[in-house]
């Protein structure tokens, strides 16, 4: 037998209704979210039913009949309120698209837990049964969330994942008060909106972030960006998987090998014939019109670190690791991979003689100081 929920829920469905809650919502010092949504063949996130939570209740929200999901939005925005989630970023992005806000006042318990030591991108299944010893039936995860009627099973998960969201805060928020960790964890969780909400207003520098660009000459790596910014401009517009249109590894042999014919696109490896169908006309279109000529001020894709460079990021790693073990906060969340790279590439290549702002704020202290000095260090020696 399913566990039981401890509180009825409150099916909504009315714009009216979700109106009166969300003013009630704004008056609650906190509220869990949590969404059901479905992406498979889509670039957006289809939402199946969004979940609200407070001290008191449960709202199995249907976006399937709300007409105006903007109603979410004073809640959204409401900084007195503390919205609580788990591993946000799909939440966040599905939650902006359907109601045009960013949440304001985020407590996220998987970056929660990462400070108080559970683990680094801990999943909720596991961190519900860590911290408050319940074990969650996950079956549903990937059931269909468009269809109507909604099972007894899917609702019964549904309502059971925003009851247990309060009772993780409720349970990590004592913890990290006790650590004076509490307002680093809503610092860290505001930082992360802020870098997918970059992400997401420069849609041009996307071409940094595709694995192999750097091996490309420059005028290539330019081209790359416009094939980037196409492709990704193209999946928004037809509202398909990026991967549908091009993958990121056949924009970087485009790049390379700038074909002229339809048939040298079928040459690429992994390539569906449908992309070369739908799309492979407007990329021939794009190649045949190209002019580099955005030379001056363009940002290169970073090589991957090698020879000194990764003796000193193994270095750092030591140094985030010692101060994790200290601190009790995993190393993931004190100084990533990418982090101690970024700041290796910042240090040694461009020149740069200060911290990242990434690892200023609550990691100053922590780890940032540790980090500065031993980059001194650093330079004296690579100098």
């Amino acid at each position: 037998m399913p566990e039981q929920i401890d509180k009825a829920y409150q099916w909504v469905s009315s714009d009216a209704d979700l109106q009166a809650w969300v003013g009630r919502w704004q008056q609650s010092k906190f509220v869990a979210i949590d969404t059901e949504f479905m992406r498979s063949n889509t670039f957006y996130a289809k939402p199946g039913l969004i979940q609200v939570a407070d001290a008191d209740d449960i709202c199995l929200v249907d976006p399937l009949e709300i007409q105006d999901l903007a109603l979410f939005a004073p809640l959204l925005s409401n900084g007195d309120v503390v919205k609580i989630m788990h591993s946000m970023s799909e939440d966040v992005e599905l939650l902006l698209n359907v109601t045009g806000e960013l949440p304001k006042c985020v407590f996220d318990t998987q970056i929660a837990a990462a400070f108080l030591g559970y683990g680094p991108s801990l999943g909720y299944q596991a961190l519900v049964e860590k911290v408050l010893g319940h074990e969650l039936d996950k079956s549903e995860t990937r059931s269909d969330w468009l269809q109507r009627p909604l099972s007894d099973k899917q609702l019964h998960y549904a309502a059971k994942d925003a009851e247990y969201l309060i009772e993780l805060f409720q349970s990590l928020r004592k913890k990290l008060e006790d650590a004076h960790l509490l307002d680093a964890v809503m610092e860290e969780s505001d930082m992360a909106i802020g870098q997918s909400q970059d992400s997401w207003s420069h849609p041009e520098l996307a071409y940094l972030k595709i694995r192999g660009g750097w091996d490309l000459k420059p005028s290539r790596q330019r081209l790359l960006k416009k094939l980037v910014l196409w492709r990704d401009q193209a999946a928004r517009e037809y509202n398909v998987p990026k991967p549908w249109v091009f993958g990121d590894a056949q924009l970087v042999q485009i790049a390379q090998w700038k074909p002229t014919q339809i048939h040298a696109l079928h040459k690429l490896e992994g390539v569906r014939p449908k992309s070369i169908r739908l799309y492979g006309k407007e990329v021939l279109q794009l190649l045949a019109s190209f002019e580099d000529d955005e030379q001056e001020g363009f940002i290169s894709i970073d090589k991957p670190i090698k020879g000194e460079e990764l003796k000193v990021y193994k270095r750092l790693r030591s140094v985030v690791e010692k101060a994790a073990e200290e601190s009790g906060i995993a190393a993931q969340l004190l100084g990533s991979r990418k982090m101690l790279e970024r700041l290796v590439i910042s240090w040694l290549r461009h020149g740069k003689r200060d911290l990242p702002k990434e690892f200023k704020g609550w990691r100053e202290p922590i780890v940032g100081n540790l980090l500065y000095e031993r980059m001194k260090a650093e330079i004296e020696i690579y100098d």
